[in-house]
């Protein structure tokens, strides 16, 4: 499985996506092979993955290189995906997940690729970042992506100071508190989706 994370405005999450996406893959199953691949000239992963004193349960590599056998490969995208080349990743990808935050501008960014991403309703998943408390915003989000006929997960990632936390000091947000935990839950939930809608694919 090839899930690549692409983003076309900065500061929604993709990183973080990617590596907690990573971390419920591969404690779920330990002994799945899980490769999170960094596309980011910035490096912004493998930077994270060096500094961080925790063991990491899954492989960060650099993906120019030669990547290490995997059966679950998440590639972290460079920032500001040109839509230019999103047909590509959607024909090289199990499954291209866009990390979009409940900000109206940044929806409407996504709202403006669909007539890309609208042929491949079972290639793509929009999930919805930096949630507030309420469902309101989402609801919002959600009938405006249904408008387009596009698709996106039902449930979101809630903002949480945590997650910047947790990053400073190197650590997934579900290892460093029970605040983290309780973070790490939106994270757990869309992995479950993924893993049940894409397994076979």
């Amino acid at each position: 499985m090839i899930i690549t994370i692409a983003s076309f405005k900065g500061g929604v999450g993709k990183t973080t996506t990617a590596i907690h996406l990573c971390q419920y893959f591969a404690t779920r199953r330990p002994k799945r092979r899980v490769v999170l691949a960094d596309g980011d000239p910035n490096r912004t992963v493998l930077d994270w993955a060096e500094s961080s004193p925790f063991d990491l349960p899954f492989t960060v590599a650099d993906a120019s290189e030669d990547l290490p056998a995997y059966e679950i490969l998440v590639v972290d995208t460079p920032a500001r995906t040109d839509p230019d080349e999103l047909a590509d990743l959607i024909e090289n990808s199990t499954l291209l997940l866009i990390p979009t935050k409940v900000d109206i501008f940044d929806v409407r960014a996504t709202l403006a690729l669909a007539d890309i991403l609208r042929p491949h309703p079972d290639k793509y998943r929009i999930l919805l970042t930096e949630l507030p408390r309420g469902k309101r915003l989402l609801k919002a989000a959600l009938e405006l992506f249904k408008e387009k006929e596009l698709e996106a997960f039902g449930s979101g990632i809630q903002h949480f100071t945590v997650y910047r936390d947790a990053a400073y000091e190197g650590v997934p947000v579900g290892r460093y508190s029970e605040t983290g935990k309780r973070a790490m839950q939106d994270y757990e939930e869309i992995g479950s989706q993924i893993i049940k809608g894409w397994k076979d694919a």
